[in-house]
């Protein structure tokens, strides 16, 4: 058997490698493979050949060199090993581990129609990782599809082709590298890679896709890369978190197996949308997590970076949360240290600074002003945390420590320092409004598993605070019954987003029951959004 560059079976490249088998092309600038074997060290190699650089191409050779060997230094599991580099002949190689298995684009077009939610969601967490140490090393992929992910016969996956004729160094931005891993996991979801931007959320297009994973890949995916997760470390924080810390980066999980829905302890993991530094705590029905001490932390914000995730429709939900008893809330006046830009706009009403965000927000009094780390979430019939925030104000039926069911809520999440945004940024961040609009309506405005029946008002492009940022207001009804606090029927939800020097947009919320006792009127809950500022 003769190839394309001219090589055949019995070859030995160097004086050590003979070719045994052509494996074909498996992408990554990767012009053929062939399963090898090392005389000097009696092993089964991987020989990947290139055309280009030419060997006589003095430049391109040395550039090929410098990519080899600083892939080379990255070293962790879920990376392929490189070996070796030969460039002394034509064509140039790369030898490497030899791989037990098939590339994911291979696994896909056998498979079709998508993997198991398990499998992807393996797959985001074992990439995120080999990313994390390939950037840590200023060594970008560059050009990362679904044949540069390697499913091992064990289940484990693995990174490959670092080094390879497109891979960059640290000329390239890594979040390229992100953008590439959203559409490897949209494609292993939905069978087909996103058409359009932003994309179809997946959840749309396949019923099973948990909101955790939906919103990662919607991240991923973003346009504009300053709304992406600024790095794989931050992205793979989140995701472990909202799956729960039995996975561990090394772990010898099977490829079928489902990740788990909570974590083994029995407090609920969470997906915050920003990273609060609290802890959570599950109630008996429903979940609204708030800061319990010595619970189980969340997400650091030093590891999530900020990190937005927000995401499409929810799936079912449980009813109406049962809000969890906190132990940290403090009285309702500014932190110690933190001095807002102004005093209340509204005279009267209490401030709410909210350092972690570089934001200060007031609400009427009564309203009991939780401590700025304080996270809450909303979880889903699995128990897995669905949607949540920190730096809280809320009214509760039974007094201001969460001792009953939460009548009226407000949050932040994502990124810090609101600025105004500029026109052409206006559209995507109401996609984030109004995703995250719909997740506060459906998981906080349902009965039994029955979502409720939502009226989303168009994005307004509004001045607040002198800044430019997207309201969106939905207006949720729930059937049957006249409503009581812990199973309204019915409520209001206001989000508006902001851009933020961070990068990631800056999301306020502020939602109320529309019956029973303590709930807050349409026309409060805006006020309430206008009197949004940065913090001095």
């Amino acid at each position: 058997m003769r190839n394309t560059l001219g090589q055949q079976p019995g070859q030995v490249l160097s004086g050590r490698y003979r070719l045994d088998t052509a494996i074909g092309s498996l992408g990554g600038g990767v012009d053929e493979v062939w399963r090898g074997f090392d005389l000097r060290l009696n092993r089964v190699v991987t020989v990947k050949a290139f055309a280009a650089p030419a060997a006589t191409d003095q430049a391109g050779v040395a550039a090929f060199r410098l990519r080899a060997e600083k892939a080379a230094a990255v070293r962790h599991p879920a990376v392929e090993a490189m070996l070796d580099i030969g460039t002394a002949e034509s064509p140039v190689f790369l030898v490497t581990e030899y791989l037990e298995g098939q590339d994911l684009k291979t696994v896909l077009a056998a498979q079709g129609g998508g993997l198991s939610v398990g499998q992807v969601t393996k797959v985001a967490e074992q990439a995120l990782d080999a990313m994390t140490a390939a950037h840590a090393q200023s060594v970008v992929h560059g050009g990362l599809t679904s044949a540069d992910l390697f499913l091992l016969d064990n289940g484990d996956v693995k990174l490959c082709n670092l080094g390879a004729g497109v891979t960059r160094t640290d000329t390239a931005d890594p979040r390229v590298d992100l953008h590439a891993l959203g559409t490897v996991l949209y494609e292993l979801l939905t069978g087909v890679p996103p058409a359009e931007s932003p994309p179809v959320p997946p959840a749309s297009r396949r019923a099973d896709v948990p909101p955790y994973l939906d919103r990662l890949v919607l991240d991923l995916l973003a346009e504009d890369p300053a709304a992406r997760p600024q790095s794989a470390a931050a992205a793979l924080a989140v995701l472990r978190e909202s799956t729960g810390p039995a996975l561990q980066p090394t772990a010898n999980w099977q490829s079928t197996a489902g990740w788990p829905q909570a974590n083994p302890s029995g407090s609920d993991s969470t997906v915050n949308d920003t990273a609060p530094a609290g802890a959570a705590s599950k109630s008996g029905r429903g979940r609204l997590l708030a800061e319990i001490a010595g619970a189980v932390v969340l997400v650091t914000a030093a590891a999530a970076g900020g990190y937005l995730l927000h995401g499409g429709t929810a799936a079912k939900a449980p009813s109406r949360p049962v809000a969890a008893k906190s132990t940290a809330g403090t009285a309702a006046s500014t932190p110690p240290g933190v001095s807002p830009k102004s005093p209340p706009v509204v005279p009267g009403w209490q401030v709410v600074a909210a350092p972690d965000f570089g934001v200060v927000y007031n609400v009427p009094p009564g309203w009991k002003v939780e401590a700025p780390s304080t996270g809450v979430g909303l979880g889903d019939a699995s128990g897995n945390v669905a949607v949540g925030s920190n730096g809280v104000a809320d009214i509760s039926q039974n007094g201001p420590h969460y001792s009953e069911c939460t009548i009226v809520q407000s949050g932040l999440l994502g990124g810090e320092g609101i600025t105004s945004a500029p026109s052409g940024q206006l559209d995507s961040l109401g996609v984030t409004a109004a995703h995250n609009a719909l997740q506060w309506a459906n998981f906080g405005y349902q009965i039994g598993g029955v979502l409720p029946r939502t009226v989303e008002g168009g994005d307004e492009h509004a001045t607040i605070g002198g800044l430019q940022a997207v309201v969106v207001k939905v207006v949720t009804k729930t059937k049957g019954g006249k409503g009581t606090a812990c199973k309204p029927n019915g409520g209001t939800v206001y989000v508006a987003t902001f851009s933020s020097r961070q990068g990631a947009p800056v999301t306020f919320y502020v939602f109320s029951n529309s019956s029973g006792p303590g709930t807050v009127s349409d026309k409060v809950l805006r006020q309430i959004v206008n009197t949004i500022r940065p913090m001095a």
